[in-house]
């Protein structure tokens, strides 16, 4: 299985700012249009934690009306990545079900259908990039067919 690590708030911004268009959108931000400082704040409100998995970063962010749901995030089509997350979600965590919110036409989309996520919905004109508003996707997943 995949290794996933830790990064520290500061290393998790420079690691999104470098992960360009493929981290727009990632749990609701987008690096190329947002400074360190509103990223960092941003993380912080949501209560995020980063990890890197090679070149991918994957995060989630915990949903406080349901304490065993997180929102998920990342920045590839690999899936490897995004089930170590997973795994480190439902063991440490104890999560039991994932969100994804995933602009239209990115390629992470193809990871989360890799690991078993549904998708259930689609939010028209959802966020605002490049001059024109953007669909975002919506998938859900759950433990028991998440897990490789």
């Amino acid at each position: 299985m995949t290794e996933i690590q830790r990064l520290d708030p500061a290393v998790a911004v420079a690691e999104l700012r470098a992960s360009g268009d493929s981290a727009r959108g990632f749990l609701g931000l987008d690096p190329v249009t947002q400074n360190d400082s509103l990223l960092t704040q941003e993380l912080e409100s949501l209560q995020a934690q980063l990890f890197s998995a090679g070149e991918t970063l994957v995060g989630f962010a915990p949903n406080a009306d349901q304490p065993r749901q997180a929102y998920v995030a990342s920045t590839s089509a690999d899936p490897e990545p995004l089930r170590a997350l997973l795994e480190f979600l439902a063991t440490y965590q104890r999560c039991t079900t994932f969100v994804a919110m995933v602009p239209d036409g990115v390629e992470a989309a193809q990871g989360f259908a890799a690991c078993g996520f549904e998708r259930v919905g689609v939010l028209p004109r959802h966020r605002w990039q490049n001059y024109d508003w953007q669909d975002v996707l919506v998938y859900v997943g759950r433990t028991d067919t998440c897990r490789s």
